[in-house]
């Protein structure tokens, strides 16, 4: 690929499209034909900035994949369109590997972007390529791009536990059907990720700027929130390793000590998040302070930088926090979302898999809302017997999903579709919502959140509960305010004085779990899990979160009770295994144990080996 044809832009004036980076038949399908090579390239700082942006511009691309892995097989989400058949076996536990939803290689696409600005961008500083392109420019860039890297993994690692890791990049047809390697475990790449991310965070930028440019790229916050999140999945995978094995049957084995590994992950967690946190609290401190907010004002009692909700009693009322997060995006709350601007880079992945625009009109698509969450709005405590769902006052009901009339079965999932949404009855959220406008498939700006501050506290207060689980020391009653903190902003119609009141909800009035439970470690994880589900629908998390659950107890019984799981799911997910995707049937065929030349190195997740082909 030579330089002058790197050269269409397409997020702003950065995201180059670096075309012919699919390959047929080659390990991990990541490069192209021919090299980004270091006589064409890599001589200014432009061509560096052009390739970092590109590696940002690829995962824009798998939003779908996001989804696929991370929603799709969850209780958030019921096939809409029953034609699709792969959707419907992903949804009864049926993984094909010969289906296109578990190709892999446009993450390890990004992966090659990232390593390729790693290695010529370290080299370009080394030989002093560009006399304008110091040391100072370079390892803001760098903590960047180790970052997204390890973002890139932390997917992976997610939707298949166990994956080849690889941090050279790759830039020639031979180099790739050379490189043949076998899949390192997920704790391990988890381990080398944090490491690596760690020691780059100290040159990470504070900022780019205001708005997008800050929030579309990662500096020293959203560093921490990966770091956070990193930390958390690497407690759960370790936890009862011991009883854990690879695709192989092999027991795994870990140099370091699980029990220390476990309490040191969660107590990091936590330290991220109060990084973060804190960070986003001075931010919104300093804006009160700029717009002249006087001390008597609500907001400046806020324990947690939330944007707030009020209730009408005149009206309908506008969910601010839903126009802020996803009507425009990139709010005071957002710390890390991916970018589109709806004309370079559109987002139809939510109009094309939930609710668009098709031949004309607006109709619900392949997922629509699981009606369950829907079954508990006569009562402002959903959670009152642990049961999920949404409750008489959450907001959160009809910003998720369309509402037409008490009773329907089709919930039509308009997150990230409508642009704003108002509350027919902040009191009762049966009466529905009005919704003013409408994304288009073909020009949608929607970005996508993958950390905002909503993410952070439930981050905290799960690892404050897993910490606790395990003897560790951390404050309970943080755990509890946190959620709270989160449940009432998003139920501003709720009353917690009067309790003979229709919307009286005991779970603020007390400040605990509910009325029924004590204040108990197990009370604190089942309600951050009730308000991750709430929060975070249709943003490609629930799935990921029961998935860590079971690792955490190393079985998947009673996490599948859960999510009401029916009976033939259950009996095809006994094996914790089987909550991964199956490797990709072609990857299989070329770099896979017994198949190809006989030199693969991969071996199948066993749960699905049964279904690849001849």
């Amino acid at each position: 690929m030579k330089k002058n044809n790197i050269n269409k832009f397409l997020l702003g004036a950065a995201v180059v499209a670096l075309g012919g980076l699919a390959s047929c038949e080659d390990y991990l399908t990541i490069t192209p034909t021919n090299s980004i090579t270091k006589e064409d390239y890599w001589n200014t700082r432009s061509d560096v900035d052009n390739v970092r942006a590109a590696a940002y511009y690829q995962m824009t691309q798998l939003e779908d994949k996001i989804l696929i892995w991370g929603e799709f097989r969850s209780d958030n989400v019921t096939l809409n369109k029953m034609d699709k058949t792969a959707y419907l076996r992903l949804q009864e536990a049926v993984l094909q590997p010969t289906e296109g939803m578990f190709d892999w290689s446009g993450f390890y696409k990004g992966i090659n972007y990232c390593n390729e600005v790693l290695e010529n961008g370290q080299r370009m500083i080394d030989e002093q390529v560009d006399p304008s392109f110091t040391e100072g420019d370079w390892l803001p860039i760098k903590a960047e791009m180790v970052s997204l890297r390890a973002l890139y993994y932390f997917y992976l690692v997610r939707a298949y536990r166990d994956v080849p890791y690889v941090t050279k990049s790759v830039s020639t047809d031979t180099e790739a059907k050379a490189s043949r390697i076998a899949a390192t475990p997920g704790f391990e790449i988890l381990e080398s990720c944090i490491a690596d991310v760690e020691a780059a965070q100290k040159y990470a930028a504070k900022n780019f700027g205001a708005g997008v440019t800050s929030t579309g790229r990662f500096t020293t916050y959203s560093i921490s929130a990966l770091l956070a999140d990193m930390y958390l999945w690497r407690a759960c995978l370790y936890n009862n390793i011991d009883g854990k094995k690879d695709a192989a049957g092999n027991a795994y084995t870990p140099t370091e000590n699980p029990a220390e590994v476990i309490t040191s992950s969660l107590e990091k967690c936590i330290e991220n998040c109060d990084f973060v946190l804190n960070h986003l609290k001075s931010e919104y401190d300093r804006n009160l302070d700029l717009q002249n907010v006087t001390e008597n004002d609500p907001r400046r009692k806020q324990p947690f930088p939330l944007i707030t909700n009020t209730a009408s009693k005149f009206g309908t009322t506008l969910d601010a926090p839903y126009l802020l997060n996803f009507g425009t995006g990139n709010s005071s709350e957002s710390v890390f979302e991916l970018q589109y601007d709806g004309v370079n880079v559109s987002n139809s992945t939510y109009g094309t898999m939930f609710y668009g625009n098709e031949d004309n009109a607006f109709a619900p698509r392949i997922m629509t809302a699981t009606p369950i969450l829907f079954s508990r709005m006569t009562d402002p405590d959903p959670d009152l017997g642990f049961t999920r769902g949404f409750g008489l006052t959450d907001f959160r009901a009809f910003s998720t999903a369309q509402y037409e009339k008490e009773g329907q079965s089709v919930y039509p999932i308009i997150k990230n579709v409508a642009t704003t949404v108002y509350l027919v009855d902040a009191y009762d959220m049966r009466k529905g919502a009005d919704y003013s406008n409408y994304r288009s498939n073909t020009a949608s700006s929607a970005s996508c959140p993958i950390y905002r501050l909503s993410d952070i506290m439930l981050i905290k207060s799960e690892a404050i509960a897993r910490l606790l689980s395990k003897d560790g020391t951390a404050s309970r009653s943080m755990g509890f305010h946190l959620i709270n903190n989160l449940f009432a902003r998003n139920n501003p119609g709720a009353d917690s004085i009067n309790s003979d009141a229709v919307t009286y909800c005991a779970r603020l009035a007390k400040g605990w779990a509910s009325s029924r439970s004590e204040n108990s470690t197990d009370s604190l994880l089942r309600l951050t899990y009730f308000e991750r589900q709430r929060e975070f629908i249709a943003e490609g998390k629930r799935w990921f979160d029961l998935v860590r659950e079971c690792e955490w107890r190393n079985e998947t019984e009673e996490v599948l009770e859960w999510m009401a799981a029916s009976s033939s799911v259950k009996n095809r997910c006994r094996n914790i295994w089987s909550l991964y995707n199956p490797i990709y049937s072609d990857e299989m065929k070329v770099n896979g144990v017994g198949y190809g030349d006989g030199n693969g190195k991969l071996v199948q997740n066993p749960v699905w080996q049964k279904y690849m082909q001849d």
